[in-house]
């Protein structure tokens, strides 16, 4: 299961870096007429859209990810000496 967590963590960042890429290329795409500047702002609206879907996504499986690291984790226990007891 950690390592299914870690897979598709790894593959959301991939496609995050994909998205951000496709940004700048669009970013760097010169617009002549009205209709090409809606078109590109249409696209830089759909990359974020995409963007926050994923980086939520990462945010939820890290979270879960991390909840089976610390339920996986041993728990260790420390005894108090006598005279720190219940004092």
């Amino acid at each position: 299961m950690i390592d299914q967590l870690e897979n598709q963590i790894r593959d959301l960042k991939k496609e995050l870096d994909e998205i951000k890429k496709n940004q700048a290329l669009l970013r760097l795409q010169p617009c002549l007429r009205d209709s090409e500047i809606r078109k590109k702002e249409e696209k830089f609206n759909e990359l974020d859209g995409r963007a926050t879907a994923i980086n939520e996504s990462v945010r939820d499986l890290t979270r879960k990810y991390q909840l089976l690291l610390s339920e996986s984790a041993p728990r260790t226990t420390y005894d108090l000496p006598e005279s720190k007891r219940g004092s």
